[in-house]
């Protein structure tokens, strides 16, 4: 019942006529305009109890393809729905059948049309949890940040592009199945591709882009990828509500995070990409990551930012030089030590200083339970100085379970020892 109480109340709060919610499943004429009333219909479908989550084989997974390739069939002179098969359970090795889903918009300039601007995103979600486990507010992973967030968002842009028409490359719009069990998707199309990936100029990877926090943090990876990108892209940035971290790549927590979405498969290829992203919270991979929390006036003033850049990327006369992130792929040999215990900290994957930075610390934690707080960095655990996440990660793998440790953090400029009971 509470479910049900929910649902009438977001879409109560999505529109003033709730039939909308499930007309939007039907395709409406293309529009050049995004809106936040828009996403809010999107992300209110696919983030729906109706779904039931979108992970690998699931009733969800079906709808959400059937969604999006009637979106594209309305204007694209190209849909492909690539299916291919993933394991989704590695004990038993049972397989499920999932999907990329793509739409073409041709480039209107006679040359520049053999080349290509893909922009993509994950749309499946974690499984749910287990039956009879009821943790949260309800059982179901409805993903709205990750990612129908970045779906919405890939629909809004192709829904505009194909609209006005006013980019000289072609445009490729991918939405990826199978990303949260290791990039699948983005890996299955790299090496089936639809288009010559050597005529690719820049590929846009929009995940996890609905929870802009009230100083409007955007962070963008990737822009080292190319030649003299940051120039070109600075104004961009400068002229916009948001206030945009770039990452460049000088602390391995970053270098770690830009090869853990589906742009980094096209990163290996030796393709500019970009990595939009708004940044991991406690709701992260929970039944609470549910539409009413997003962002949505952010999500327009992120599309209105992705917009500028693709426009660019689509129309100047020259092609972007591929330019590989220094050492980026020395830490990707690196392997993180497996973890005896967990501080129950979400780290800050943008923070660029010594030690690691806690974006959110979660409840009913060890870290928690010991007094640490959002923003605290922790410098050392049992005297041992923690460079990075891999360090973090070494002195845990060391640390056993029901046994306490000291941690030195940083609050404030102050530097507190906290024990902390595993």
């Amino acid at each position: 019942m509470r479910s049900l109480i929910f649902l009438i109340l977001f879409l109560i709060g999505c529109s003033s006529n709730s039939s909308n919610f499930l007309d939007f499943t039907t395709p409406k004429k293309t529009q050049s305009e995004t809106t936040v009333e828009d996403f809010k219909l999107r992300v209110g479908y696919l983030a729906s109890d109706k779904l039931g989550g979108r992970s690998p084989g699931s009733k969800g997974d079906k709808l959400a393809k059937e969604y999006m390739v009637n979106l594209f069939q309305k204007s694209s002179s190209s849909v492909d729905v690539q299916d291919f098969e993933v394991i989704i359970n590695r004990r038993t090795q049972e397989t499920a059948l999932t999907h990329n889903v793509i739409g073409v918009l041709p480039g209107n300039d006679p040359l520049l049309q053999n080349e290509y601007v893909i922009i993509g995103g994950h749309y499946d979600t974690t499984a749910n949890p287990p039956k009879g486990r009821k943790l949260f507010f309800d059982n179901i992973n409805n993903g709205a940040d990750d990612n129908a967030s970045g779906t919405a968002m890939v629909l809004e842009l192709f829904e505009k592009y194909a609209e006005t028409k006013n980019h000289k490359r072609t445009l490729v719009f991918i939405l990826f199945g199978g990303e949260e069990l290791g990039l699948l998707g983005s890996k299955f199309y790299a090496e089936n591709p639809t288009v010559d990936l050597e005529k690719v100029q820049l590929m846009v990877n929009l995940d996890m882009i609905g929870r802009l926090d009230e100083n409007k943090n955007v962070y963008i990876g990737g822009v080292p990828t190319a030649n003299g990108f940051s120039e070109t892209l600075k104004p961009f940035f400068d002229q916009s509500e948001l206030n945009v971290t770039s990452y460049e790549h000088t602390a391995s927590g970053v270098r770690s995070l830009f090869s853990r979405s589906d742009h980094y498969n096209f990163y290996r290829k030796d393709i500019p990409s970009l990595f939009f992203f708004t940044g991991i919270h406690k709701d992260y991979h929970t039944p609470r990551d549910e539409a009413d929390l997003v962002n949505y006036e952010g999500l327009k003033l992120i599309s209105d930012l992705a917009e500028q850049v693709i426009d660019n990327a689509a129309n100047r006369s020259d092609r972007l030089e591929f330019k590989a992130l220094p050492k980026l792929e020395e830490e990707s040999e690196r392997t993180p030590a497996r973890m005896k215990v967990s501080f129950g900290v979400m780290p800050d994957y943008a923070y660029q200083g010594s030690g690691l930075k806690i974006d959110a610390v979660l409840d009913n934690r060890p870290a928690k339970n010991s007094g640490m707080k959002d923003g605290d960095v922790i410098i050392k655990i049992q005297n041992i100085v923690v460079d990075d996440i891999y360090k973090y990660m070494e002195i845990l793998s060391k640390i056993e379970p029901g046994s306490k440790a000291q941690a030195t953090i940083l609050r404030n400029d102050e530097e507190l020892k906290i024990d902390v009971q595993f």
